[in-house]
């Protein structure tokens, strides 16, 4: 007789770790990457330094999430993620708290310390690691509509954040209130969520993961769960496993272009061509570019994740043609002034701006399995977010040495990389790799 065998339904456990996901994202880590230019300016005319003293701070962030990568994802795999997860929480609200009432600019370096463990642990690690676990069916939409959160909460705080510093922010410390406001918000958006409602894995609650298969009279607990997949040691040796750091690097860099939009837009889009006088009617937009290429990040990061749960490679064609079409927009449509195609771009590319953090994890978990895949993506991120900490000022120096046109064109070649490299190593990996895999329990990895 046959095995009477169904799946896993959609839970309101599983909907709790998803929404868990979603608003830290949305709050905590789209503070931290998506408004901190709201409080550049400010704070430097207040302390009587420049503008670049204070984003320095965000260097901080970004290199200490390299520096912690690889210790969080050790602890992921030893301890209670409601543990960490939660740390990381308070870390990132008491580090906006204080930014509230700081006085001299190495306090906000400090502070950069806190949130950049903060976030490695709830943007990077968290959230790719526990949907990764909660979600069989639909995991790439769950991964999407996770970390399209970034857009979304970047859209609206910027807002919010504007209405707080008010006209009079340059002579007021309209941005103490800011920060505040901030540290709140990230408050009552990850400390309760990740303490109350996470949870490691579904057989921690007596559940599989969504879309999983259920035999009749199956024993459902944590130490019943098998996973498999690749040792870190034998992940490290493979030629596939570096190659896809490669492509992770070269997709943050594609993620870190549009900072720098409104510099092309303001340069060149909004003054009269051979000089720096500004059209007027055309600077009074010049956050219009930005703001598309948020949405379109939004929509990129759904997208994206619907894509790649169907086809790796389709995920792929669309994501880097559409980041083509949307470069060659911005680029087309900003010299010649043809604002609907210059918007349309910024739109578009949302679709390559969402690899790094829906794309890059997923390829991770189907290369290297489930066993190990804390630690073995907290390994890929190091260079990841290395990169990241560099490519900023780096992309800077790029256009003001070469030129705007120099700048597009690298872009393409970027993507044009990122698709050769991700398909070389998904095809390798998945050959290769499945030969490899091991066996184990959540339990015997605590």
């Amino acid at each position: 007789m046959a095995e009477n065998v169904k799946t896993q339904k959609f839970t309101v456990r599983h909907f709790l770790v998803l929404f868990t996901c979603m608003i830290c994202i949305f709050t905590s880590s789209a503070i931290t990457f998506s408004c901190p230019g709201l409080a550049y300016r400010p704070v430097a005319m207040q302390l009587g330094i420049q503008v670049s003293d204070v984003s320095l701070y965000m260097s901080f962030v970004y290199l200490f999430e390299v520096i912690f990568s690889p210790i969080v994802g050790a602890l992921l795999e030893k301890f209670d993620v409601r543990i960490i997860c939660t740390l990381a929480g308070v870390f990132v609200t008491a580090a906006y708290l204080c930014m509230s009432q700081f006085t001299v600019i190495w306090q906000w370096y400090i502070a950069g310390v806190f949130i950049g463990f903060s976030q490695i642990t709830l943007l990077w690690l968290m959230t790719a690691g526990v949907l990764g676990r909660w979600f069989k069916k639909k995991l790439g939409f769950a991964l999407g509509l996770s970390y399209a959160m970034t857009g979304a909460g970047g859209a609206i705080l910027n807002i919010v954040g504007q209405t707080i510093l008010g006209p009079n922010l340059l002579v007021e410390e309209t941005w103490r209130n800011l920060y505040m406001v901030f540290g709140v918000i990230c408050l009552f958006g990850t400390i309760p969520w990740t303490a109350l409602c996470l949870r490691n894995a579904p057989e921690d609650v007596g559940l599989k993961a969504y879309g999983a298969p259920i035999a009749e009279g199956e024993d459902v607990a944590e130490e019943h769960a098998v996973l498999k997949g690749m040792e870190p040691k034998v992940a490290y040796t493979r030629w596939y496993f570096y190659v896809l750091i490669i492509a992770g690097c070269l997709m943050n860099i594609c993620g870190i272009y549009p900072q720098h939009y409104t510099n092309f837009y303001q340069g060149v889009v909004a003054v009269i061509p051979g000089t720096q006088t500004a059209i007027p009617e055309l600077m009074a937009i010049s956050g219009t570019l930005e703001a598309f290429s948020m949405v379109g990040m939004m929509i990129g990061k759904i997208c994206t994740g619907i894509l790649e749960s169907k086809s790796v490679q389709l995920a792929l064609i669309v994501g880097v043609v559409t980041g083509v079409l949307g470069i060659c927009g911005i680029w087309f449509g900003g010299y010649n002034k043809i604002l609907p195609i210059l918007f349309g771009g910024g739109l578009i590319y949302g679709f390559i701006y969402a690899f790094v953090t829906t794309l890059l994890p997923y390829l991770t978990r189907q290369i290297f399995g489930d066993l190990h895949y804390d630690k073995i993506y907290s390994v890929i991120l190091i260079p990841v977010n290395l990169v990241g900490a560099f490519a900023a000022s780096g992309l800077a120096l790029v256009n003001q040495m070469f030129g705007w046109d120099f700048f597009f064109i690298l872009d393409i070649v970027v993507m044009i990389l990122i698709y050769i490299f991700c398909t070389l190593c998904y095809n390798a990996g998945k050959r290769d790799a499945a030969e490899k895999f091991v066996s184990g329990t959540l339990a015997s990895e605590k």
